[in-house]
């Protein structure tokens, strides 16, 4: 395993910044799913609990588009021309 971690110090190009950085946005919005997800049944108000589960659903179809955006990143459909 060593020997393929082995060279990957080195600057990230445009378009590995910007698959990391999209897979890190995926990765928060499912976290914030699971957390509103716990606060939406943890005895709200009825109300209160459809709001957050209203939240959660548009989270995550928007995790869903980003992680697909990361695979054409990944792909290399998708292209960047410079690092931030």
């Amino acid at each position: 395993m060593d020997e393929l971690i082995k060279g990957l110090d080195g600057p990230r190009t445009a378009q590995q910044e910007l698959f990391y950085d999209l897979e890190d946005a995926a990765a928060v919005i499912g976290w914030s799913v699971v957390e509103l997800t716990t606060l939406a049944a943890s005895g709200r108000t009825p109300d209160e609990a459809i709001a957050l589960m209203k939240i959660c659903a548009l989270l995550t179809a928007q995790q869903e588009r980003i992680e697909a955006y990361a695979g054409e990143v990944k792909d290399q459909r998708v292209v960047r021309s410079d690092v931030l």
